[in-house]
């Protein structure tokens, strides 16, 4: 009887469609990995573009806010100017003596290439609305100069006994009740309660009032837009209407209205502005 021997082990073996997709699969990798590596870096890239024109918009943005501010500033000059302008024409009688301002119309009409250029014109407009109203300004300063002689202009002291002491100056100054820088738009003179004010030029006055901050007031007008103004009196001594002579006493030195001690606050006007009441002082 003979024995049969083992048989030896059979080796399954893969079909061959498994291995062609292993290594289709494998042949494929790198180009699914440069793909997606193309793809991460396409969306850097548009986030990276997205940032740069979010902040190109945000410049923009805040160059056309700059521009516009310098427009508004620009308006509120030119319209500075031409109020001059109108007072130098109706207070000294001025029409075709008045210097015409020289803009070119059309500088800010034409096309420009971006901001640069736009900003370049403002300030070439800013410096021609400057150099303008710096003629103007030169222009008032000496009419108001060729005006200090006449007879109706103001020339005296308001408190003529010479007791009184300036204490208080024309311009900025610290408020004595609240402490902050304000403007003062006349001087100070610091006296003693029932001294004698006078009127520092001819004229008739205009007002006689209390007023909540002046106090008792005194206003006089001199003609051709000239008025001085007399506050914290204690009491008047003239009426609205009454014809005054330079040096008459128009009313007496008190502590009315918002004062913090007696002293007369008085003011030099020229058609509506409030100058520096020192220039009118005798020498």
């Amino acid at each position: 009887m003979t024995s049969s021997s083992p048989s030896a082990p059979v080796r399954a073996t893969r079909p061959p469609l498994f291995r062609l997709w292993v290594l289709l699969a494998l042949v494929q990798l790198p180009v699914a990995f440069y793909l997606y590596s193309q793809w991460q870096l396409s969306l850097q890239q548009n986030q990276q573009l997205s940032r740069q024109l979010e902040r190109q918009q945000q410049g923009q943005q805040r160059q056309l806010q700059l521009i516009g501010e310098r427009l508004g500033r620009l308006q509120a000059d030119l319209g500075q100017l031409g109020a001059l302008g109108q007072r130098l024409v109706n207070d000294y009688d001025l029409g075709d003596e008045l210097p015409v301002q020289r803009l070119d119309p059309n500088l800010l009409k034409r096309p420009f290439n971006g901001f640069a250029e736009l900003n370049q014109a403002l300030t070439q407009v800013s410096e021609q609305t400057r150099e303008y109203g710096m003629t103007l300004a030169a222009l008032e300063s000496m009419l108001l100069n060729l005006h200090i002689n006449e007879i109706t202009q103001v020339h005296g002291h308001p408190v003529p006994d010479g007791r009184a002491r300036l204490s208080s100056g024309f311009g900025q100054r610290r408020d004595p009740f609240t402490g902050r820088t304000r403007w003062h738009k006349g001087v100070d003179f610091s006296g003693r309660r029932g001294q004698p004010i006078a009127a520092t030029a001819a004229g008739v006055v205009s007002a006689v009032e209390y007023h909540p901050a002046f106090g008792g007031l005194v206003e006089i007008s001199h003609g051709r837009g000239w008025v001085t103004r007399y506050a914290h009196v204690d009491s008047q001594l003239v009426e609205i209407g009454e014809r005054v002579e330079a040096g008459q006493h128009i009313a007496l030195m008190g502590r009315t209205g918002r004062a913090t001690g007696v002293h007369l606050h008085y003011e030099v006007l020229k058609g509506n502005k409030q100058l520096d009441p020192a220039r009118f002082l005798p020498r």
